[in-house]
C-alpha cells in the first residue's frame, strides 16, 4: 500500500507539467507540502489560495494553485532520474522526511560552532524540505533531556521553547522518568543536513522514546519500541505535544511508527480516553495511508518522534 501511493505521487510529480496549472486532484499519500514543491510554489502559498490552516487534505480534493515562478515550475517538473520505479517513487516522497531515503555527500559537522553571536530572533525562513534558519537558537543543555548532536540542536525560537515546556510537562506528570533523547533538529543556519530531506528550516525535531527498563547506549543513540516501552510516559509526551496544536506556533504534524501507535491507542482507551480524542490525535487503527489524525506513520520511525511545528510566521 505505501509503495502504491509512493509510486502515484511519483507519477503525479513526473506529470505535473501537463495538468491545469491553476487546480490539483490530491493523491493517496500526498500533502500540501507535496503540491507546492511540484508547482514551485511556497506551502504558505497553497494554503492562502485555499482558504487552509494545514496541509493534510483528502485524497481526491481539488485545491487552487497559485500562480508561481515559471522556472520554479519547471524545475520541478523535470522528468524523473532513470531507476526503476520504486526508486522514483521514494525520490518523489522524501520532501515529508526522508531520513532513511536520502543520503548527502557533505554531512554537517556535529561539533558546536565556536564563538557564534546571535544578532536577532531565530526564525523558519523557507520550508522544512527547502529552507533554512536565520539566527538559529541553540537548544541548552537542561534537566530530562540529553541532546545527541549538539552541532545539530539549533531551531527557531517557538521550536525549543516549546521542546523545552513539554518535556518538563511530562517530568512534572511522571517524576520517575528517565534521560530523554534529543535527536536533530537543524543546523545552525539551516539547510540540507545529512541523512535527511528535511530538518532544513528549525521547525522539525527528532524526540526519543521513554522506557520501563533503559535500553544499552540510551540516550547517545535512539532505541526501538520493544517490549520495554513506556506507554504511559510516551503517551504523556505526545499528548504534551499535542496540546500546542491550537497554538500559530504549535505542532503540525508528528510521525511514528502505526503499530507504536496501535500500542498508544490500546493504553488510552484502557485508561478511558474519548474516542473523539483519539481520533483526533492519531491515525491508528485507520491504515497507515489514512490522511487523519496529528500522528502519522512513516517508515523507520519506530524508535522516535519526528516532531513538525508551525513556521510561527
Amino acid at each position: 500500500m505505501l509503495v502504491r501511493s509512493l509510486l502515484l505521487f511519483g507519477v503525479a510529480a513526473v506529470c505535473a507539467r501537463s495538468a491545469d496549472a491553476g487546480r490539483h486532484t490530491m493523491q493517496p499519500g500526498e500533502t500540501l507540502d507535496h503540491v507546492a514543491s511540484v508547482y514551485g510554489c511556497t506551502t504558505q502559498a497553497v494554503l492562502r489560495a485555499n482558504g487552509l490552516a494545514h496541509t493534510l487534505v483528502p485524497a481526491g480534493t481539488v485545491v487552487v494553485v497559485p500562480a508561481c515562478r515559471p522556472a520554479a515550475v519547471a524545475k520541478k517538473s523535470a522528468p524523473a532520474a532513470e531507476g526503476d520505479d520504486d526508486d522514483r517513487a521514494r525520490r518523489a516522497l522524501v520532501v515529508i522526511d526522508g531520513a532513511s531515503l536520502v543520503k548527502r555527500a557533505a554531512p554537517v559537522a556535529d561539533a558546536e560552532p565556536v564563538g557564534r553571536v546571535r544578532r536577532g530572533p531565530a526564525e523558519s525562513v523557507g520550508e522544512p524540505w527547502n529552507g533554512r534558519l536565520r539566527e538559529g537558537e541553540k537548544l541548552p543543555r537542561g534537566e530530562g533531556y540529553a541532546i545527541r548532536r549538539p552541532g545539530r540542536a539549533y531551531g527557531a525560537a517557538h521550536v525549543v521553547e516549546h521542546l523545552r515546556r513539554v518535556i518538563a510537562e511530562v517530568r512534572a506528570l511522571r517524576p520517575e522518568v528517565h534521560t530523554l533523547a534529543i535527536g536533530d533538529l537543524s543546523a545552525p543556519d539551516g539547510g540540507k543536513l545529512d541523512n535527511h530531506h528535511s530538518h532544513q528550516s528549525g521547525v522539525d525535531v527528532d524526540v526519543g522514546l521513554y522506557f520501563t527498563v533503559v535500553p544499552r547506549n540510551y540516550p547517545a543513540q535512539f532505541a526501538p519500541a520493544d517490549e520495554h516501552l513506556d506507554v504511559a510516559a510516551t503517551w504523556a509526551l505526545v499528548t504534551a505535544f499535542a496540546r500546542t496544536v491550537d497554538l500559530d506556533t504549535g505542532v503540525q504534524v508528528i510521525f511514528l511508527d502505526y503499530d507504536v501507535q496501535a500500542r498508544l491507542h490500546a493504553y488510552a482507551r484502557r485508561r478511558g480516553t474519548p474516542d473523539a480524542q483519539l481520533a483526533a490525535l492519531l491515525q491508528y487503527p485507520r491504515g497507515r495511508d489514512a490522511l487523519v489524525g496529528l500522528v502519522r506513520h512513516w517508515p523507520s520511525h519506530l524508535d522516535h518522534l519526528h516532531v513538525r511545528f508551525k513556521p510561527g510566521r
